[in-house]
């Protein structure tokens, strides 16, 4: 049985989407993403953290508190290296290698537990960028959408905080994640579709968060 907390933020999220998170694929691997110019302008995007072995293997996850979130009261976001995607150069590894781990037809965009295994066939120091940062979350799509909106196990993680699991309080909580005009973070319901379900752009795009069905833009099967 789903607790209360766990009713209260399903009917919540499901009014923030406009739709049902049942109507969504309850099977599927869901994750929320960080991406966008702030981590190239300000090189997070090439920080040898979240090469570590320890971060693409899952053992550890990486936070960067330079990560940009204009959004007061916030905790600073933990990231999921080893789900996080990035991007190579296939004319640097033996071919057909990264076409095989490669997470669109266009070979290049790899997550980081493969990256691992590029960079061990590799005898030198073979390029790589960040694309999209995973934050880290359990595979869910309830557990997504708590990432990107900083909720936390209880109501007490919500701004403001909460003795009791209610839906109001949860909404209160997505006000700053429901406006579609905003500058700090602006929902884009436009850009929703069967693989993108949430997506919400910040400080006039400077970075954006989005929550991927995995299964529906790879076109296999992921795991969490």
């Amino acid at each position: 049985m789903p607790s209360a907390w766990d009713i209260a933020l399903t009917h919540a999220f499901g009014q923030l989407l406009g739709r049902p998170l049942a109507d969504h694929d309850a099977t599927a691997t869901y994750g929320a993403f960080y991406g966008g110019n702030w981590l190239y302008e300000t090189g997070l995007d090439r920080h040898p953290g979240w090469v570590s072995r320890e971060a693409l293997s899952g053992r550890e996850t990486v936070s960067h508190p330079q990560v940009l979130i204009l959004l007061d009261g916030y905790a600073d976001l933990v990231f999921d290296a080893s789900g996080s995607l990035f991007e190579v150069d296939p004319a640097d590894f033996d071919d057909g290698l990264v076409a095989s781990v490669s997470v669109f037809a266009k070979p290049g965009i790899v997550r980081g537990a493969d990256l691992a295994m590029l960079l061990d066939k590799h005898p030198g120091e073979p390029e790589w960028q960040l694309w999209q940062a995973r934050i880290a979350s359990d595979g869910t799509l309830l557990g997504a959408l708590k990432a990107a909106t900083a909720i936390g196990d209880s109501p007490r993680s919500l701004i403001p905080p909460s003795d009791e699991p209610e839906e109001r309080a949860v909404l209160a909580h997505l006000e700053a994640f429901s406006d579609p005009a905003s500058d700090d973070l602006a929902y884009c319901p436009q850009a929703l579709n069967e693989a993108v379900i949430a997506m919400w752009e910040g400080a006039v795009d400077q970075y954006e968060i989005t929550i991927w069905n995995l299964d529906q833009l790879t076109g296999r099967r992921t795991t969490t």
